[in-house]
């Protein structure tokens, strides 16, 4: 029996791309997305029109400008796009990017900081709930604009403009914009004011910056964010950003292969580096380069911080797995694991392999004299946020989304914590959310074994959180040729047939499963793909998982309305 669970849904459509249209509530005539038609206007955005009113007062006035972001590879693009925009506007601006030491947000320090110098204070993927710091701004005569994407809580700061899709009064068609793309937006309205200055053709060039960051920001690849994307990594493989440009050549990055993948696993990790081990300024310098020469040495210095990344992560992850069961019961429903002075800023990543291994909600945790602090990752079946607001009673801080979240606590508290969070997951998740799942998008027969299908897949792109790749399931597949693949031996690598269809699979970390109990043939569920290898293409199946022939599904799911 397969240690997932699979869930089909039912195919009540021969018409594939429509099927699979229907799953994702993608119009089927607006697969290849239209830049004017499909997206809304910025100015439906609450506090759009205060914020274009102080802007035209600060121009008017000479207001000098104080940035504030954040250091991850949202927050520091959008006060990169931000930065390059007062620079058209001819404001003087300073941009300020949190570190991991001073901790995510605006404080009051940063606000006395500013008080003499400062007429306009824009925060940027930070700020929805920085009520006290926005109370001292305006009691400083700041103005202040906040750009978020976060959930406000039940009091919201009293900024002049809060821009924040998630605001009780916003009636913006699509709520799940990152902070750059809501900066980007902010931009398009500057238009109209200032048309000399903020042109549409420098709007258009910061689609990369947003495309990157609504990907590494793990936003939902649906509805607007997917014709960001789209549009993002065209404007990518051209872009006039030196930082990028050399960002891309030193990280070997071809511009005629970009894909959302791209953006997540190769780019999004190397601006997020430097940010994770101290201070992410090096990524803002690299963004904001205006000769290669410069972008050059933030680029090398970027891939360095890499590097020192993951070797953080492997050596904290050597040390989470080894105390995993100490600290941790089989029978537990969420992960909690805590260590003395672990670097915070690989602690999410750490939470997000470890909800890998075990499929359940991880809090990873570094205890230092300071306090305790950590990161969590969650599954899709858990919020985390509303999770931690049941122990909030518990926690000096915390914030985040459904999946990934972030907490700070007292040392004296650590118990408590952890005996209420993992009641409350013992009591929100049940055992049968545990077993990781599978959800098949359709079933294929022998005459969909072709490039074609392919191709229909790929009108789906750009993929991700919400549009994943689909997944197939080919019934009856007879197995010829298999073997162990890897420096290790544990991937397995076969022919697959089917009537007269023969193709590759591949399946990375199933060669033990496979040769435990070698099946002549068997039901597959994977990714069809167009595998290029030394110059020849293939038909290939990235397998996910496999069982007996004729094990069949144990849940068929209904078509979305």
């Amino acid at each position: 029996m397969s240690d997932y669970i699979w869930k089909l849904y039912d195919r009540k459509e021969t018409d594939l791309i429509s099927h699979l249209c229907r799953i994702r509530a993608i119009d089927p005539k607006a697969l290849e997305p239209d830049f004017t038609e499909h997206l809304h206007n910025p100015n439906l955005l609450p506090d759009m029109a205060i914020a274009r009113a102080l802007l035209r007062e600060a121009v008017e006035k000479k207001w000098s400008v104080t940035i504030f972001g954040d250091y991850d590879a949202d927050g520091t693009p959008a006060a990169a796009v931000l930065a390059m925009t007062c620079e058209r506007l001819g404001l003087t601006h300073q941009v300020i990017l949190p570190t991991r030491k001073t901790g995510y947000g605006i404080n009051m320090e940063t606000i006395e900081g500013i008080k003499d110098s400062c007429q306009l204070l824009i925060t940027v993927d930070t700020g929805i709930t920085a009520i006290e710091e926005v109370a001292l701004a305006k009691k400083y005569a700041i103005k202040v604009i906040i750009i978020d994407h976060h959930l406000p809580k039940s009091i919201i700061p009293n900024a002049d403009a809060v821009i924040d899709p998630f605001v009780p009064s916003s009636k913006y068609p699509f709520k799940y914009l990152c902070g750059c793309a809501l900066a980007y937006k902010l931009v398009v309205a500057l238009q109209e004011d200032f048309p000399q200055q903020i042109t549409v053709g420098f709007s258009k060039w910061l689609l990369d910056l947003v495309a990157i960051s609504t990907v590494a920001d793990m936003m939902p690849i649906v509805g607007e964010n997917r014709v960001l994307v789209h549009y993002g990594l065209k404007v990518l493989a051209k872009t006039r950003w030196p930082g990028l440009t050399e960002l891309m050549r030193q990280a070997d990055i071809r511009p005629d292969q970009l894909s959302s993948q791209t953006l997540g696993y190769v780019i999004g990790p190397r601006l997020n580096a430097s940010g994770r081990l101290l201070d992410n300024r090096p990524a803002y310098q690299l963004l904001v380069s205006k000769s290669i020469n410069e972008a050059s040495a933030f680029a090398r210095e970027i891939e360095t911080a890499n590097y020192e990344r993951r070797e953080l992560v492997k050596n904290v992850l050597a040390n989470v797995e080894k105390q995993l069961w100490k600290q941790n019961k089989s029978s537990d429903h969420l992960i909690v694991i805590a260590g003395n002075n672990w670097p915070s800023g690989v602690l999410g990543l750490v939470a997000g392999k470890i909800v890998g291994l075990t499929n359940r909600p991880a809090i990873v945790l570094s205890i230092t004299d300071q306090g305790v602090a950590g990161s969590a990752r969650s599954i899709d079946s858990y919020s985390l946020i509303d999770a931690l607001e049941r122990s909030s009673n518990h926690l000096k801080r915390f914030g985040g989304h459904t999946l990934a979240a972030g907490i700070a606590l007292d040392k004296k508290n650590l118990s408590k914590f952890v005996d209420s969070i993992k009641k409350d997951a013992q009591e929100k998740i049940s055992a049968d959310q545990l077993r990781p799942t599978i959800t098949i998008d359709a079933e294929i027969g022998d005459h969909e074994l072709n490039y074609k299908t392919t191709s229909v897949f790929d009108l789906l792109a750009p993929f991700g959180q919400g549009n994943p790749l689909p997944i197939v399931l080919k019934s009856s597949m007879s197995v010829s040729s298999p073997r162990k693949i890897g420096s290790a031996g544990n991937h397995l690598k076969a022919f697959v047939k089917s009537g007269d269809s023969q193709i590759d699979m591949i399946g990375f970390g199933l060669a033990e499963k496979y040769f435990n109990n070698p099946l002549s043939t068997i039901d597959i569920v994977g990714h069809l793909e167009e595998n290029i290898w030394n110059g020849r293409k293939s038909l290939q199946i990235k397998l996910k998982d496999f069982r007996p022939a004729g094990s069949g599904v144990d849940e068929v799911l209904s078509l979305p309305l």
